[in-house]
């Protein structure tokens, strides 16, 4: 089963890609396309038209045909049951309506490694998170190659994802998917579960070529899995042995690194089975929160955590756990895994609107901000977690760790590789810690390492029993490779107190460092080393804020300069000879201020070191000098001294004065920054509110592309249609006039300007207003008469320049059979008139040259034509003959019973009768034996039938 995803510019992907696909294929498609939900679809109609198959709108519960096309209806979710196509209506208003993403999940989860999923033109995300599914089944994707299509969003999107196997022009899809379909990992169900043997004896050489050139060993892994993932890899390059496979790895170095990724199965989602997560938070979170004393540590560990959105889940969950209970800790959240490229992307916390179908509204408005149609997790919840790469096999684990959650990781390995894992996780979580599996995994034998909270949901707690030593922690697990461990950069605040001081010792032990002070950028103090009383004292009222706040006199203006120089350079910032006032003294102090680099747990502080000038002892010369005039040198160095000592008062006085000044602008500073926040929170929830408006309009947007797509198509057809009828009316030669309720000219053919007088303008003028060139003065009258009483009328008309036209008046009907308007047609009969009255006058001047009495008698047996013969011999006129009943003409004088019964005969049921002697009292002309003759006869229209009476008076 194929299913095809398009939205903007999709149209004419679909009928490029259904025009080159051969009817009998074997497969069923279902097409998924971005319209209005109260939209009338012409898809069905439009691809039709561009394949031999079956194309249909689906319908509840219809069953799914191979070598047929099904299209999803506007407003509808579409989800595949038992080979059962059902339909849903579209979520709330909220929630993105994300119909591609909806059905290629649905058809990963029924059809698994039989699904095939293509993406198409369109723009935006949706399509992406249903590919991973179809990837994660084993399926296989083909996107849109982005130069050929309209719009590039979508295709574009999954090919940053890493999801395709294919990227091409609509065209090239269906010889490439028939090839795939064909192809030898698709005759050999997924349940069989069992490697052909050419996999199995190629595999161990497969894995070196993998380590080799990824540094990642999967001989741990499930064999099955490892084999199913290969065959489908040399299926999508049309690869049939494992032989050439190998050397295709050789040939390709990217094959490689795609097979690796392949293999890491990085398939997840928000809170993946919801029901779990509910118990995780009751029977883990919780109460771990209640055992926690206030700012204490919460560490969770989340291996194999792909593109983060296990972890992010886990971040969510227990924040709604501490508002819940109104707690405060200090959360780490360490999230591996083997991809690098998963690591990056999870480090960004950027993620489709696909995730919508998984997070709530609440949870999106609270922890996402939206950003350009898409989602990105809040900066205070991605600060708790630190994503790393790491080789769960390989590299040493995290310890002390409150829970660990490592969901669908063990279901790949190998038995004893699962064994050792969880030891592993048995030796990382400290007392009364938590582990959380995937619903398909269990903790086997190892319930004396582990009790069991919640057997469906997968819970276990630690269990504080000695581990016996066939079941201790080793690592790495397997091999004996020593991988280089990877270091996680830890921020400085989620620093144990204990951890932080042992790590700032440890670094002013390596200096010989003196005195010395450890703050961050704003002067608050982290630690001290040292005797610090001679610079810095506590001041009077609460506890200081900062380490400028506790100087002594003299330090401050010095220390404050040198921390604001120090936080904007990584050269130390150095003031010697600082005068500063302690004990009723004033000594000289070198001040060194410098930001620190190494370790990196400790990185980005500032240390601030103090160091006493010492002393220096006087020269000889100034002693002999001291001696000469000791009283006066004493007295000017006094007064010297007093005059620079009211100096220096008057510069700190100013200089204190100026220090208020410039706390005051700085508060000023903080109210007005604090008002800005405010202000740019409010335009931040503006934004969010315009960037919702923009997704509205962007999905209406891609609704109204498509809308016009199939419309374009329709005008086409429109047109040709038109054209058509345009020139099947103009080759009929008929002169046409189309006209409305009101007598209005809608359309007329080219032959209509010989009837009326008609211009391109003339279009939406009333008939009654135009020139007629017929000798007809009620052609309006007619018109009106036929829009009353519908009535069709028939006549022959003159045009002025002697033409004859036959003139016909039909009421115009819709396809709704109703009545809008009036079609008059002229067709030319002016040589077929005067043919006829030509024979006409020839067959009356051959009936008049007939020496006896000829009748010509219609249907009704009344007189339409007698020659001169019968004037004369009946004596009769012609006013008194033509229009009369036969057995009514010249005072009965034909009145025959017998006469009459066998022309009503002739009459109803055709033939004649010849030489029939009558013997009768004719009033003119005395008692005659005449001798009848009488035979029907049909017009050349064939429209009435005639019958021709010949009288012959029989001599004795």
């Amino acid at each position: 089963m194929v299913g095809l995803g398009a939205s903007a510019g999709g149209l004419e992907a679909l009928e490029e890609f259904f025009r080159s696909m051969p009817a009998n294929n074997g497969m069923a498609f279902i097409v998924v396309m971005h319209q209005a939900a109260k939209h009338v679809s012409l898809l069905p109609e439009l691809l039709d038209k561009c394949t031999q198959m079956d194309v249909a709108a689906i319908h509840d519960r219809m069953t799914v045909q191979p070598n047929h096309v099904y299209v999803v209806p506007p407003g509808k979710h579409a989800d595949l049951l038992d080979g059962r196509l059902h339909l849903n209506d579209l979520p709330e208003k909220h929630v993105a309506p994300l119909p591609i993403d909806h059905f290629f999940r649905s058809l990963a989860a029924e059809r698994r490694e039989m699904a095939v999923a293509i993406v198409l033109s369109g723009t935006g995300t949706d399509g992406t998170i249903g590919l991973s599914a179809i990837k994660g089944e084993s399926g296989m994707v083909m996107v849109q190659a982005v130069a050929s299509a309209k719009f590039s969003g979508m295709p574009q999107h999954a090919i940053d994802a890493g999801l395709a196997d294919y990227a091409l022009a609509p065209a090239e899809m269906p010889a490439t998917l028939i090839s795939y379909a064909r192809g030898p990992f698709l005759k050999t169900p997924a349940s069989l579960e069992k490697p052909t043997p050419g996999i199995q004896k190629a595999l161990p050489e497969i894995l070196i070529k993998l380590r080799r050139r990824c540094g990642h060993d999967f001989s741990g892994y499930k064999t099955s899995t490892i084999c199913r993932r290969i065959e489908r890899r040399m299926n999508v390059h049309q690869i049939d042995e494992p032989k050439q496979y190998l050397h295709f790895l050789d040939k390709h170095d990217s094959e490689a690194e795609t097979l690796f990724r392949e293999l890491l199965i990085g398939v997840t989602s928000f809170f993946r089975e919801p029901w779990a997560f509910q118990a995780l938070a009751k029977e883990a979170i919780r109460p771990l929160l209640k055992q926690k004393t206030e700012d204490s540590q919460f560490r969770i560990w989340v291996p194999g955590c792909a593109t983060g959105e296990e972890a992010y889940s886990i971040a969510i969950l227990l924040r709604e756990c501490m508002d819940e209970l109104k707690v405060h800790l200090n959360v780490q959240i360490f999230a591996t895994d083997l991809d690098d490229n998963a690591i990056e992307a999870a480090r960004v916390g950027f993620f489709p609107s696909g995730i919508t179908a998984d997070v709530s509204a609440r949870r999106l408005a609270q922890f996402f901000t939206r950003d350009d149609g898409s989602f990105r997790i809040r900066k205070e919840l991605r600060d708790w977690l630190v994503f790393a790469p790491q080789n769960v096999i390989h590299d040493p684990p995290f310890t002390k760790l409150d829970l660990i959650s490592c969901r669908n990781l063990l279901i790949y390995m190998q038995a004893e590789l699962q064994k050792k894992l969880l030891t592993l996780f048995h030796y990382s979580l400290q007392a009364g810690g938590y582990l959380f599996l995937g619903t398909s995994e269990t903790i086997s034998e190892f319930d004396d390492l582990f009790q069991s909270l919640d057997a469906k949901a997968k819970i276990f707690r630690r269990k504080e029993t000695p581990s016996p030593p066939d079941r201790r922690a080793q690592f790495p697990l397997v091999g004996t490779k020593a991988d280089e461990r990877t270091e996680l950069p830890v921020a400085p605040q989620q620093l144990s107190s204990a951890g932080l001081r042992d790590a700032i010792t440890q670094m002013l032990a390596s200096d010989f460092a003196p005195p010395t002070v450890v703050v961050s950028e704003n002067g608050e103090i982290v630690h001290v080393h040292g005797r610090t009383g001679m610079f810095l004292e506590l001041a009077p009222g609460g506890p200081p804020k900062d380490v400028v706040s506790m100087a002594r006199e003299g330090l401050q203006l010095d220390l404050s300069s040198a921390l604001r120089q120090a936080a904007r350079q990584d050269a130390p910032v150095v003031h010697k000879n600082v005068p500063v006032r302690t004990n009723g003294d004033t000594v000289l102090v070198n001040l060194v201020a410098q930001k620190i680099a190494q370790p990196k747990s400790i990185r980005g502080l500032l240390r601030l070191s103090f160091e006493v000038v010492p002393d220096v002892a006087p020269s000889a010369a100034e002693k002999r000098t001291a001696k000469q005039t000791p009283a006066k040198a004493s007295k000017r160095l006094s007064a010297r001294e007093r005059e620079l000592q009211r100096e220096l008062q008057q510069n700190r006085e100013s200089l204190q004065r100026t220090i208020e000044e410039l706390d005051a602008s700085n508060e000023e500073m903080k109210s007005a920054n604090e008002e800005l926040q405010s202000t740019n929170e409010e335009l931040q929830s503006t934004n969010e509110e315009l960037e919702t408006s923009k997704e509205e309009l962007h999905s209406l947007n891609e609704e109204l592309q498509t809308v016009n797509a199939e419309f374009q198509d329709k005008i086409r057809e429109l047109s040709t249609a038109n054209d058509d009828m345009t020139n099947l009316l103009n080759s009929t030669d008929i002169a046409t006039i189309f006209l409305d309720s009101a007598l209005n000219i809608k359309r007329y053919t080219a032959q209509a300007k010989r009837i009326v007088s008609l211009i391109p303008t003339d279009l939406g003028r009333s008939l009654r207003d135009l020139t007629s060139h017929l000798q007809y003065e009620s052609l309006a009258a007619d018109a009106e008469q036929v829009l009353k009483t519908l009535v069709p009328t028939e006549c022959e008309v003159q045009t002025a320049d002697g033409c004859w036209m036959l003139m016909r008046i039909l009421p115009y009907r819709t396809s709704e059979d109703r009545i809008d308007g009036l079609v008059m047609t002229f067709v030319d009969i002016d040589d077929s008139k005067r043919a006829r009255d030509e024979a006409a006058s020839l067959t009356e001047n051959i009936v008049a040259t007939v020496r006896e009495p000829l009748l010509v008698l219609d249907a009704d047996l009344t007189v339409r034509f007698a020659n001169q013969s019968f004037y004369q011999v009946f004596q009769v006129r012609e006013l008194e003959t033509v229009g009369q009943l036969i057995y009514e003409l010249g005072d009965h004088q034909l009145d025959i019973p017998v006469l009459r019964d066998l022309l009503h005969g002739i009459s109803s049921r055709g033939g004649s009768f010849d030489d029939y002697p009558v013997d009768h009292d004719f009033a003119n002309i005395g008692r005659k034996r005449m001798l009848l003759n009488a035979r029907r006869i049909t017009t050349p229209a064939g429209k009435s039938d005639l019958i021709l009476l010949a009288i012959e008076e029989l001599k004795d």
